[in-house]
């Protein structure tokens, strides 16, 4: 098995994100069956300051929450990986906060070849395809 590393091509891992009426091995889904059908899985990524400021801007952002503290900004933002696409690593151990908690560890940072857009996944769900 080749390692992931920086500049590495990946692409998600069938067997480990699928089912097997999706090709996978999994018998029940990752995330749910409609992801499972499509060949989705959900990846995130941490919120920019500047879409934090753009939040603050919005009528989301108004008001008290239920709790009557003021509401907060989103800290991450899901991302959508396909099963058909290529991905390339940026970082390939790295360890990020998506969310209010504590970082999540044993992720990798993959750039879409078709969006551009960069995503954190855990390293266990892509599996290598070529090297840069």
């Amino acid at each position: 098995m080749k390692k992931i590393k920086k500049g590495t091509l990946v692409r998600l891992n069938k067997d480990v994100c699928f089912t097997e009426e999706q090709g996978g091995k999994l018998q029940y889904p990752l995330i749910n069956y409609y992801c499972d059908e499509r060949g989705i899985v959900d990846a995130g990524r941490p919120t920019t300051r500047e879409e934090q400021d753009v939040w603050y801007q919005t009528d989301a952002a108004k008001g008290m929450d239920s709790a009557g503290e003021t509401k907060l900004p989103p800290q991450s933002y899901l991302v959508k990986l396909y099963k058909n696409r290529i991905y390339q690593v940026l970082r390939a151990r790295c360890r990020v906060r998506l969310g209010w908690g504590n970082a999540t560890p044993g992720l990798v940072k993959l750039l879409c070849t078709h969006t551009g857009e960069e995503a954190y996944i855990k390293r266990e769900l892509v599996e290598v395809i070529g090297n840069d």
